[in-house]
């Protein structure tokens, strides 16, 4: 059996003893409109070479700038997973030859990063709180990408060289492959809170190196570590560890020695496999840029980002669900953006309670955002407008379905909901009104009256579509199932 790609299938038993190590390394790109150096346009999806210049391309004697709109981004995110940010740091040169990379080289920050210390917090296998404690946080630029064909030809797209990135590295600690995915949501689910990263792992914004080594229990040594490049899924990364971690006990109960390498990760055949040796800091040769001065951050840049950080996750999560009684899983729709619980607290300023803000956000909202893929910022409603249809149902003076239809005509027609509502004749709740329609669906179906006084009750939805239908939506259904029910058993 190869030690170069095992399956977990191939690995179970053999790991009882053994003990999972793990430390991570998030690579966060910042949702800056520029690049990290350069005043390219950071962008993803867009077609191939497009956003580039002389800088993020490499020619000879381009010089970078440092964008201040990303170092503030880098603050914040400091700030948040509390690190102690230095007040000075400076960028580096690290050597490396890749396709991708056209300076030869990638300004990062090795011997003096911005940010030290700090922690991830995640939650346990256990239920308990766990705390995966940070080494540092840097910045630096990406790479381009490598594109590979199906006709075997690689091309290469360098848009996104330059766009800038945070890199948090962690501290090993002991560990499940689960876990480990907790520790990379929670921070995503935290950056993309203050502002800081999209989070969108699909399109690699947000990725993931991932160390491995196991030790056995009690050892005070740890094992040879293994590096998975550029995990981009909480699944990868969850899987990963737990078959590269049997990969390596298997290895070490033949009398194998784990390599530092580093290895890729194949999710369809779930094994992990041999890509190179691991470099260490020597190989890359880095030295102090010299194109780029000392970055002084003062006391007043910290508490400047200190004081425009939003209410944070937990806290909101407290006072939806603890305080204003928003059940949970309500609530972890509406925290899934910081712009959603904007918007549902936007709803509760215009009058609404916190259950019929959040009934209707996910509703209506939430369900036209997912229909069309949208975000919340391109949504053309306001809270207000919501506000004043969901208060005209509650007032009985217009139907569920009826508030409905008027938010999507809204949305079809663009224009707002007040326009429509004006327009609509309101909910109709006169008895001999009712007492109408209801007789004439009744005499129209007696079959479906009879086998409701037989004790079947599924015709009762079908009368009253035809009643809603006869009164061109205006009867008011709840007083329409009554006025149906008594006249049917007293007919």
């Amino acid at each position: 059996m190869s030690g170069n790609s095992l399956s977990e299938k191939s690995l179970s038993g053999k790991t009882n003893s053994w003990k999972t190590v793990v430390g991570l390394e998030i690579h966060a790109q910042m949702s800056t409109r520029s690049k990290m150096f350069c005043a390219c346009v950071r962008s993803t999806g867009t077609a191939p070479n497009q956003h580039l210049c002389p800088v993020c391309a490499g020619w000879p004697g381009a010089l970078p700038v440092i964008n201040q709109a990303a170092v503030r981004r880098a603050i914040r995110a400091a700030i948040s997973l509390d690190c102690g940010v230095q007040r000075e740091s400076r960028f580096d040169r690290k050597n490396y030859f890749y396709p991708d990379l056209p300076k030869g080289y990638q300004i990062s920050q090795f011997y003096r990063p911005y940010a030290l210390g700090g922690a991830i917090q995640f939650e346990r296998d256990d239920g308990s709180s766990g705390v995966l404690p940070l080494v540092r946080i840097h910045m630096e630029e990406d790479a381009g990408k490598s594109v590979h064909a199906e006709d075997g030809t690689s091309r290469i797209d360098l848009n996104r060289c330059s766009s800038p990135l945070l890199e948090i590295v962690t501290e090993p600690l002991q560990m499940s492959g689960v876990e480990a995915a907790r520790c990379v949501r929670s921070t995503r689910e935290l950056l993309r809170w203050i502002g800081v990263c999209d989070g969108d792992m699909e399109k690699g914004n947000l990725r993931a190196d991932v160390n491995v080594s196991i030790h056995r229990e009690g050892d005070t040594v740890l094992g040879t570590r293994t590096e998975l490049k550029n995990l981009n899924s909480f699944v990868s990364i969850e899987r990963s560890v737990e078959v590269e971690s049997a990969r390596q006990a298997v290895v070490l109960e033949a009398g194998g020695v784990i390599r530092q390498e580093t290895r890729l990760w194949d999710q369809d055949l779930e094994q992990t496999e041999e890509m190179r040796g691991k470099e260490d800091s020597p190989d890359y040769r880095y030295f102090p840029d010299p194109d780029l001065p000392l970055l002084i951050i003062e006391s007043s840049d910290i508490d400047r980002e200190r004081d425009s950080l939003p209410e944070s996750l937990g806290d909101r999560r407290t006072r939806y669900i603890d305080q204003l009684k928003v059940d949970a899983r309500d609530a972890e729709s509406i925290l899934a953006r910081r712009e959603f619980g904007d918007f549902f607290d936007q709803l509760l300023a215009a009058g609404l309670s916190p259950a019929s803000a959040s009934n209707w956000f996910r509703g209506e909202v939430l369900k036209h955002l997912n229909d069309r893929e949208e975000s919340i910022e391109d949504y053309p409603l306001t809270a207000a407008s919501i506000a004043e249809v969901v208060e005209a149902v509650e007032g009985d003076r217009i139907s569920v379905a009826k508030g409905r239809e008027i938010l999507q005509a809204a949305l079809d027609q663009g224009c707002s909901p007040a326009k429509i509502l004006a327009q609509t004749g309101e909910q109709v709740s006169d008895e001999a009104a009712l007492i109408g329609w209801v007789q004439q669906v009744v005499d129209a179906n007696p079959d479906a009256a009879e086998k409701i006084r037989a004790g079947d009750s599924k015709p009762l939805g079908f009368l009253m579509g035809q009643v809603m239908k006869a009164s061109s939506g205006q009867a008011h259904p709840r007083r329409v199932q009554e006025i149906l029910q008594r006249l049917i058993q007293h007919d």
